[in-house]
């Protein structure tokens, strides 16, 4: 008497057999649960601490997709917007981007069934005869939940690493475009000054000359105002060598060395200052990090690496069916052809491996404890380098003040030695000190200034400046 499977249509039957295969084997498997993919939970200080909490008050917030047009220069500004739309290295991130994705979409597709047009000869149980057979081959590896959301979770972790490198090259890049811009800017005002700190030796030279052929100095003061203009003239030319260089630096980062890049300034005009408006805590700014995000896509990887080795100890089961012809090419019935339908469950049960598999989930364990450490330090060093960044800003601003003043008061004394040399109270070798001390002064202002810049640079690229558009923390 037939059973009720036995009644049930051939499809209906095989699919009641899977199922049933798949929830007996499922439960062969026993390994240790796979880690949850979750980022550790990291103590940071709950605000900016040391001299930098007055700074950190000062001026508007900043945004960290554009910081650097805190410093109100057009010029800067664009050179930034050319960088990041012309930059080899950002294309290459945006081609490994696409590569991740084309990959992501690869390991999805591979979950869903296989059709093919096979062919390969065969040969009879009792070796007389061979056949070849061909057909339309149908193949469907059953995605257990276990390996199908691990293997999403590698393909999600390695595309949001891609994103992570992509974010990391373009805050370096607005990084280095600014530095640079900032140091030539800085060599061609260094250059000015030292012009006319030249001018201003040749000046002393020929007064010092008058005054010796006048027997009112030696011939020693005359050698040391010799001495002294020709090294003013020979310290012209490194400046104007730092500010070449740095164009060039600035047309790689243009990814075009015949980039159309700003004219050269011709008077030593103050340098531009940005007011740092830092309203976030934190917490809230070491997301942002390339680095700190990197590191927690680590993590997931690691978590769903090890979801996927213990995958590896459960059954696997495949659906496999073939629709075509045999035709016999040797043997009895030479010549013969027919046609050929099979289909059925085929499954493969880890039962004895040498402790291959166990071996792979320890090590999958072992390097998910790795990256949850590696991540805690990542958000620890990332906290401690923006609060030393903000440190030495405050520190970079409070010599910037220092300096201002001291030129300040060089440029009083050279605006009183000018009145006290007209009414005839002092000489010219003194008007001409005077000046040069004023110059020097202004050299130390402008250096100071620099450092503040740079220093400026320094925090944002700390806090991972210039994120990407969109891009969730």
């Amino acid at each position: 008497m037939p059973t009720p499977v036995d009644r049930l249509p051939p499809i209906a039957a095989l699919r009641r057999t899977v199922f049933a295969v798949v929830l007996v084997l499922g439960g062969c498997a026993a390994a240790p649960p796979a880690p949850s993919a979750v980022v550790p939970v990291v103590p940071v200080p709950v605000g900016w601490s040391g001299t930098a909490a007055s700074a950190a008050r000062d001026g508007q917030p900043v945004d960290l997709a554009s910081w650097w047009r805190s410093f109100g220069d057009a010029e800067l500004d664009g050179l930034v917007a050319r960088s990041l739309k012309a930059s080899p290295d950002l294309e290459a991130c945006a081609a490994r981007v696409r590569s991740v994705r084309a990959m992501a979409r690869e390991a999805d597709a591979r979950l869903g069934p296989r059709l093919s047009l096979v062919g390969a000869p065969q040969q009879n149980a009792d070796g007389r005869s061979t056949y070849f057979q061909s057909g339309l081959g149908a193949e469907w590896n059953v995605p257990l939940p276990q390996r199908q959301s691990s293997l999403a979770g590698l393909a999600e972790a390695e595309l949001q690493g891609a994103l992570a490198d992509e974010q990391a090259a373009r805050a370096t890049l607005v990084a280095e475009v600014a530095r640079t811009y900032f140091e030539m800017r800085a060599a061609e005002r260094d250059q000015q000054v030292l012009l006319q700190l030249s001018e201003l030796g040749d000046e002393r030279e020929r007064l010092t000359l008058a005054l010796w052929q006048a027997q009112q100095l030696s011939s020693t003061d005359v050698d040391a105002a010799a001495s002294a203009r020709a090294q003013a003239r020979a310290a012209v030319a490194e400046p104007a060598a730092h500010a070449a260089q740095a164009r060039v630096r600035l047309g790689v980062l243009l990814g075009d060395l015949r980039a159309d890049l700003p004219a050269a300034l011709t008077e030593a005009a103050p340098p531009a200052r940005a007011a740092l408006g830092l309203t976030a805590l934190p917490a809230d700014l070491v997301r942002q990090r390339p680095a700190v995000r990197r590191a927690e896509q680590s993590v997931f990887r690691a978590a769903h690496a090890t979801g996927l080795a213990r995958a590896d100890t459960q059954p696997q089961i495949s659906l496999m069916g073939l629709i075509g012809l045999t035709t016999a090419i040797s043997g009895p019935a030479s010549s013969s052809l027919r046609g050929v339908f099979s289909a059925g469950p085929a499954f493969s049960i880890p039962l004895f491996d040498g402790g291959q598999r166990e071996a792979n989930q320890l090590a999958r364990h072992a390097e998910f404890d790795e990256a949850t450490a590696l991540y805690r330090k990542e958000v620890l060093q990332g906290v401690a380098e923006a609060q030393s960044a903000l440190i030495q800003l405050d520190l970079e601003r409070q010599r910037v003040a220092a300096a201002l003043a001291a030129q300040s008061a060089a440029q009083r004394l050279a605006s009183s030695t000018d009145a006290q040399a007209s009414a005839g109270l002092a000489d010219g070798l003194q008007r001409a000190d005077a000046r040069r001390v004023a110059l020097q002064a202004s050299r130390a202002s402008l250096e100071a200034a620099r450092a503040e810049q740079l220093a400026y640079v320094a925090l944002f690229t700390s806090f991972g400046g210039a994120a990407l558009p969109g891009a969730a923390p």
